[in-house]
């Protein structure tokens, strides 16, 4: 009996201390992800948005009054989604068939803005392929920059030959959320002409740590389609 009492405990402790190492663990993984994002937003905000801003106010002396208007417009529509999205509660088990109505109204009015958005990008494909030609080395330097970034805080665990990385073919999948996304983003055709030229660098800088976060909090791909670049 007393050693049954002993083997019990002896499990209890060794289960305690696996719980409190996972919890240590995962608070350091929080703690560097919490690091890496405040040092990408603050590298965003010195050397890339002024620069992405500044070429999307020279863009907009070449749309028209309507294309301007088209795309006050459309951002109206995004922010009323995003909040909208923000407000549903994720369904516990199966979704209703209101629910899934109501999903798919987003995705259509998603489907339809992003349509809208590229009508514009069409008009402008000399002047966009210029603005990205232009800013080539720039871009370049960025992406540079970015991956030493990234490499500081990528977990020890994961070395070259990771699956995520170049393992499986899809070489930096894993980190293209919060480079490539988060900053060639504002490259990509459909992103840079919904940008709002009025707003300053640090509320761009807000609105891409909020995206990045939302995308974080949606593993999977759910987060995925809003401000995209690929067409429907």
């Amino acid at each position: 009996m007393k050693k049954s009492k002993v083997l019990i405990l002896s499990l209890i402790t060794v289960a305690t201390l696996a719980v409190s190492f996972v919890s240590v663990a995962q608070q350091e993984k929080k703690k560097k992800r919490d690091e890496a994002r405040k040092e990408i937003k603050a590298y965003m905000k010195a050397q890339v948005l002024p620069v992405v801003l500044e070429n999307r106010k020279e863009f907009d002396n070449k749309l028209s009054n309507s294309e301007k208007k088209t795309l006050v417009s459309l951002r109206e529509r995004l922010d009323a989604l995003s909040k909208k999205k923000e407000g549903m509660k994720r369904p516990e088990g199966e979704p209703t068939e209101e629910q899934q109505k109501e999903r798919q109204a987003m995705e259509k009015e998603m489907r339809h803005i992003t349509t809208a958005a590229w009508e514009i990008v069409d008009n402008h494909e000399a002047d966009l392929e210029a603005i990205k030609a232009s800013t080539k080395t720039q871009q370049e330097q960025w992406k540079s920059d970015m991956k030493a970034i990234m490499s500081k805080y990528k977990p020890e665990n994961k070395g070259e030959g990771n699956g995520h990385e170049k393992g499986n073919g899809r070489k930096g999948r894993g980190k293209g959320k919060m480079g490539r996304q988060g900053m060639m983003g504002h490259y990509q055709p459909v992103m840079f002409v919904l940008m709002d030229p009025s707003k300053s660098v640090d509320e761009l800088a807000d609105e891409m740590e909020k995206r990045q976060m939302k995308r974080m909090g949606h593993k999977g791909g759910k987060g995925r389609g809003h401000h995209g670049g690929g067409r429907n």
